[in-house]
């Protein structure tokens, strides 16, 4: 099932975030129904850098395409501002759509730009990015991939202009709207009332409010993305880990934390191969 006609049936859907095609395959054993690929996370971990912008159009896609090869279930990715102008975002619907993904979102700040949660953010006008939704959804060929309008205005200009860009990018025909980084539930409300298209919110650590699930589903939310968590466990495991190997000169503490050879096999579905 592909994630519109999901999205079209009852309750929400829940795509943790991930950095990599093994991430990806553990969530979806896990059974969850989709899977986010976070830029943020990718550029820790191709980069070693944070998200200011550094990853380009390809190595995003090149990553979106092993990610999505690797899983059964729809692929939402991140795609930054478009990666330039109209023309930068019509390629970029053509590179993500042969990379199999089954949602992307576009975001209204400025080229380089940053992730959400930081500050110092600048962003285009509303009618520029307006356009660029525009024409992401005339370049698509498949229109089953869904185009997710996003706005990072709520921690620079305030609410009401966040749900004011919500409301011009789903009448410019995203087919799902993003408000980053509203700060309550109250706030999450009246953006859920006030734009009349599907609603996405990506549950940051630290930065907004540790809701469940089925608290963003009670509030109007369809998609519910934890963008970078995983990335975040990821990086606490291995400080741990490096840690007590440096200290101990051995693993034999990790044994019990560890995935088995076995089990990590199969998880990269070794029986598969010849």
């Amino acid at each position: 099932m592909n994630l519109r006609e999901r999205l079209r049936r009852p309750g929400i859907v829940v795509a943790p975030g991930c950095h990599d095609a093994l991430g990806a395959r553990i969530i979806e054993r896990a059974g969850f129904e989709a899977i986010y690929m976070t830029g943020n996370g990718l550029s820790a971990s191709i980069l070693g850098a944070p998200d200011l912008g550094l990853l380009t159009l390809t190595e995003m896609a090149a990553r979106a395409r092993a990610i999505a090869a690797s899983i059964a279930v729809p692929l939402i990715a991140d795609a930054d501002t478009g990666y330039g102008n109209l023309n930068n975002v019509a390629r970029t619907i053509a590179e993500y759509e042969m990379a199999g993904v089954g949602a992307l979102h576009l975001e209204d700040q400025v080229t380089p730009k940053k992730c959400g949660a930081m500050s110092g953010l600048s962003l285009v006008s509303a009618d520029e990015h307006a356009e660029k939704i525009r024409c992401a959804v005339k370049a698509r060929r498949n229109p089953d991939m869904l185009i997710i309008g996003r706005t990072d205005a709520r921690l620079v200009l305030g609410l009401d202009e966040a749900i004011a860009r919500g409301k011009a990018y789903a009448e410019a025909g995203a087919d799902l709207v993003l408000i980053e980084m509203l700060q309550s539930e109250d706030e999450m409300r009246q953006a859920v009332r006030s734009i009349d298209a599907p609603m996405m919110f990506n549950s940051v650590d630290g930065r907004t409010p540790p809701l469940t699930a089925s608290a963003f589903e009670s509030i109007g939310f369809k998609l519910l993305a934890f963008p970078l968590s995983a990335t975040l466990a990821y990086a606490r495991l291995m400080e741990a880990f490096a840690a007590d190997l440096k200290a101990s000169g051995s693993t034999n503490g990790w044994t019990d934390r560890m995935t088995s050879i076995h089990d990590y096999e199969h998880i990269l579905g070794l029986e598969r191969y010849a």
